[in-house]
């Protein structure tokens, strides 16, 4: 059997139970580490949790020749492939998972927390107002995609919050900051010019989800905010119900003026949206 799960946000704290006595039963375990930062993560500690050995795989082995042996001896042993967060938050594990299947390997599923369910926490966001999530890439010169910026648009015309997921490139040392994404949200905005990112947008950083010296902010277009170490995410709130705006207030200290004049803006356009698509709001205002 092969059995994906995840590792969670901080350290080894988002183990499961189950996890830790199917890593103890296993015959191999593999772990990759290239789709998501884990803030105190310990391979060494992990080996010793487990007491059995773990092989960290690069994306080119788990997604090249290494996933074909990983596959065949699953298929008379148990062999876990843990990941970051929720293994089924990366898109790529899917691809595991059905490889496997059409292979007649029996696979078994345990998730964790991710970086989903841990922004709700961090922001005190609903999750029934959570539209569509998308990542903000490193632009380059002949790359600069504006998917993330049309999406945070179509969100915001519905009264939905944003989870911007952030480039990151664990194999090359790299990792986008919350200041760098709202940067680069600004160019499209400049390029695009839909009216949704200045000086009214309240942009929630937050660092380390979940992890015990997790930082969250709300700061303003051109501000330059420390944040300290990644992973980092953004998120930008769509129409705040009066105990959302409250709780941003509480947590991150943002002045009510600044939350009360961007529930305007996103009114409008929420109105805008209706006059135009003839569809319904997602969220009363």
């Amino acid at each position: 059997m092969l059995i994906i799960a995840g590792l969670g946000l901080y350290n080894l704290r988002d183990i499961s139970v189950g996890t830790l006595e199917a890593l103890r039963k296993s015959t191999k375990v593999y772990v990759e580490l290239y789709t998501s930062l884990i803030p105190g993560f310990n391979l060494k500690e992990l080996e010793r949790a487990i007491g059995k050995s773990v092989q960290v795989l690069s994306r080119s082995q788990l997604e090249g020749n290494q996933l074909n042996q990983i596959l065949h001896d699953a298929k008379r042993e148990d062999v876990v492939l843990l990941a970051p967060g929720d293994p089924f938050v990366a898109t790529t594990h899917n691809a595991i998972r059905l490889a496997a299947i059409k292979q007649g390997v029996k696979v078994a599923v345990l998730p964790a927390p991710s970086v989903i369910n841990a922004i709700l926490a961090s922001t005190g966001l609903h999750i029934y107002k959570m539209g569509r999530p998308v990542t903000i890439v490193r632009p380059t010169s002949s790359y600069f995609p504006s998917t993330p910026y049309y999406v945070f648009y179509e969100n915001l015309s519905r009264g939905l919050h944003t989870l911007f997921l952030l480039d990151l490139d664990v194999e090359k040392g790299y990792a986008m900051t919350a200041c760098e994404a709202v940067e680069i949200l600004w160019l499209l905005e400049k390029r695009e010019g839909l009216g949704i990112v200045g000086d009214e947008t309240p942009f929630i950083a937050v660092a380390r989800a979940s992890s015990p010296d997790e930082t969250v902010k709300v700061v303003k277009l051109g501000e330059v905010t420390e944040m300290g170490p990644p992973p980092h995410s953004l998120v930008v709130p769509g129409y705040l119900n009066p105990v959302e705006m409250e709780t941003l207030q509480a947590l991150t200290g943002v002045p009510e003026a600044l939350l009360a004049n961007w529930n305007n803006r996103v009114a409008s356009l929420m109105r805008a949206n209706i006059h135009t698509m003839g569809q319904p709001a997602a969220v009363e205002v």
